[in-house]
């Protein structure tokens, strides 16, 4: 009995022994990789900037810095993806060792009291090691739901900026679009043609003894028709960027604008104010100007005959149904009293 006791007390100090030095041995699970430590979480902590980040360029660094980290952490998510499968299938491993070695008991004590030593031994080292990969089994996991849950606020924070980038896209492309109609609406006085040869087709209210088209538009002064047919208010006035007086006229609900004279379509899309504006050539460099239309009902390039519907007339809300109409000779606004018998 003092020799089992003996005995006994002496494996005790080895399990002891085995806690504090074990290292693995041949007999365990080999060929599986190290675990590294994790990369540290970075803190995600954004410019002051980000919370309105005043250019596109400001919006763009940022977008980088968040798909740099978000491409961070799909990597580290991959790794530790990766990790959490070996160490399933190490940890596996090392239990079935685990239980098996235990299961033997005291069954080694046969061949003497070494090789029940180097056996107890063994069962400790297989049991820290099943506890450390078990422990690393649940920081990666946690690794892994830190790291989710900071994907999750890169893509809540993305969405806003996302957002913000393609309204300031929109007025980029607003504003480009707006110059390019400034530079046509220039253009469209840069260039006439001779005097048309067209033959004016005369509506209800306009009448044939006002002016031959065929004369040349300078022949049609003091004769031409009024823009709109029916009832119109007409005052002069002085057109905010414009070098010259101009015409306000203001008509029934409903109403269309309609040329003046027979001519060609140099221009027709939105300008000033982003209202739609037709400008006509009638040849000799001279012009005129339709703007505050709903809409153009004719197109660039298209030849038309004097009372010619060009598009309705927009309302605006405190001067109700009104038609801005110009004159011009070349580039320059010329009195267009006179030329409608004022």
């Amino acid at each position: 009995m003092r020799r089992i006791s003996y005995a006994l007390g002496m494996l005790g100090s080895v399990l002891v022994a085995g806690a504090a030095f074990a290292v693995p041995r041949a007999d365990e699970p080999s060929g599986l990789p190290a675990l590294p430590s994790p990369a540290p979480l970075t803190a995600g902590v954004l410019p002051a900037s980000a919370a309105d980040p005043a250019t596109p360029v400001d919006v763009d660094l940022l977008l980088r810095r968040y798909d740099a980290e978000e491409k961070a952490i799909a990597q580290e998510l991959e790794r530790i993806d990766g990790l959490l499968v070996e160490l399933e299938q190490r940890t596996v491993a090392r239990g079935r060792i685990y239980y098996k070695k235990v299961r033997a008991g005291l069954l080694p004590a046969g061949g003497g009291f070494d090789e029940l030593v180097d056996h107890a031994a063994a069962v400790e080292r297989a049991r820290l090691a099943l506890s450390r990969d078990l422990e690393q089994q649940t920081l990666m996991q946690k690794r892994r739901g830190e790291l989710g849950d900071r994907l999750t606020q890169l893509k809540a924070g993305r969405a806003p900026l996302e957002v913000h980038r393609q309204a300031m896209q929109r007025a980029k492309t607003a504003l480009r679009q707006a110059d390019e109609r400034r530079v046509a609406f220039d253009r469209a006085f840069e260039s006439s043609t001779s005097a048309p040869d067209y033959v004016a087709i005369y509506g209800a209210d306009v009448r044939p003894s006002d002016g031959d088209g065929a004369a040349g538009f300078a022949a049609m002064m003091g004769k031409l028709p009024l823009p709109l047919s029916g009832r119109a208010e007409v005052r002069k006035i002085e057109k905010q960027g414009v070098v010259g007086p101009a015409l306000e006229l203001k008509a029934m609900p409903g109403a269309n604008a309609r040329t003046v004279a027979p001519g060609r379509v140099v221009f027709a899309d939105r300008y000033d104010d982003e209202r739609i504006t037709v400008i006509v050539d009638h040849g000799d460099k001279y012009f005129s100007v339709y703007g505050n239309l709903k809409r153009a009902e004719v197109t660039v390039g298209e030849s038309l005959d004097v009372g010619a519907v060009v598009g309705p007339v927009a309302s605006l809300p405190r001067e109700g149904t009104v038609l801005w109409f110009e004159l011009r000779r070349g580039g320059q606004t010329i009195e267009p009293g006179r030329w409608f018998g004022l």
